[in-house]
This record gives C-alpha cells, structure tokens and sequence, in this order.
C-alpha cells in the first residue's frame, strides 16, 4: 500500500477528523497571515488562488497543532519501547530508544505528517478556504 493509499483509508475512516478540526482551527487562526502571504506574492506579480496560497503556507510552516504533534510522536515511541521490549524479552534503554528514534524516524514522521494534512485540506479545500473571508 502506497502512503497516499494509507492517508486515504485513515481519511476515509474517520481517523484523520482531529487534523480536520486542527486545521480548521489553524487556518482560522492564521487567515491575516495566509491572506498577507498571499497579497505579498500578488504585489510581487506571481498570483495564485487562496487554495495554494493556503497549501503554500501551511509547508512553509509545516505543523498546524504542535502539541497534538509532539503527543503523536512520543505515542510512536512509546510502540516503539513496547516493541523492543518484546523483542529483547525486557524492558529497554527508555532514552536510548527515544533517542534513536528521533535519529531514524522523526524527519520521515514529520514529512508524513505534512502530507497527510495538505491530504486532508485538498479533500474539502473549498471549506476551509471559505474561512479566510468568513469573519
């Protein structure tokens, strides 16, 4: 299964609705910012749609709810533990996995998890571009 099959069966499962509201709240929260970003590439002559302005941003910025971010990370360590764990017949190094985890596996995560929230925006773009000009 490909990753964007696997972001497509959690999306349509419903295990993506926390990033839904996330994003939401994100977009909501930084509208005068996308909208400015937006308005300073128009000035510059390259004019885009709010819907790529949006994607443009949230790469640029790259997290839309950092605490929720941080706790799904640590939840991946900790399966991670549980894991070696089983593996070694004792409980491990606690740092020592942390450690390498975040060495091998903490950049593939975080760009995972930026493409399952620009997934998530294309699948109702629409919507959350209707909250720029929502007041």
């Amino acid at each position: 299964m490909s990753e964007l099959d696997e972001i497509r069966q959690k999306y349509d499962s419903g295990r993506l609705d926390a990033i839904k509201v996330d994003l939401e709240r994100f977009i909501i929260a930084h509208r005068s910012r996308i909208l400015e970003y937006r308005t300073r590439h128009d000035r510059e002559g390259v004019r885009f749609p709010e819907e790529v302005a949006v994607k443009f941003y949230l790469l640029r910025h790259r997290t839309i709810n950092s605490q929720r971010e941080i706790g799904d990370q640590l939840e991946e360590i900790r399966k991670e533990k549980w894991i070696r764990g089983v593996q070694a017949g004792r409980p491990p190094d606690e740092q020592e996995v942390a450690m390498e985890w975040a060495r091998r596996y903490a950049a593939v995560w975080r760009e995972h998890r930026v493409t399952t929230i620009v997934y998530v925006f294309d699948q109702e773009h629409e919507r959350y571009c209707r909250l720029l000009t929502t007041p």
